[in-house]
């Protein structure tokens, strides 16, 4: 469930590299988004998502946000910045990934980026994202 948007028209990913569950909120400023870790996913060894799953995770939440505000053209991630992990997912937690935009110019977006488990932060970032027309 997407929350009535159709997550494939805000990122390039296709199953099984979608890390995306739910668009939660979502406007011209921030996105808010869900994702379950599932065992199925491709990432996942011993039960964890590893930091290369938040990442995507994260670069997924910003591009949707790019998407909608740009009228549904794809973002792709240019620069991580910053990065900050405290804990790795396990198998069966929701994160919540919120995005808030700092500074838009042109077409290069600055991306502030927290992934939460209930009220516990596990990650934040600083990301650069393009839209590509």
């Amino acid at each position: 469930m997407t929350s009535g948007r159709n997550i494939d028209i805000f990122i390039p990913q296709r199953p099984p590299f979608v890390f995306i569950d739910t668009i939660e909120d979502i406007n011209a400023h921030q996105a808010r988004t869900a994702y379950t870790v599932s065992a199925d996913c491709p990432l996942v060894t011993d039960g964890i998502l590893p930091l290369s799953g938040l990442v995507e995770n994260a670069a997924q939440t910003c591009a949707v946000r790019a998407g909608y505000s740009s009228g549904n053209k794809i973002g792709y991630i240019g620069a991580i910045k910053q990065m900050q992990t405290y804990r790795l997912p396990r198998v069966g937690e929701t994160l919540t990934t919120e995005t808030r935009l700092i500074e838009e110019v042109m077409n290069i977006s600055l991306i502030e980026c927290t992934i939460r488990v209930g009220n516990e932060l596990l990650a934040q970032a600083t990301l650069k994202l393009a839209i590509m027309d």
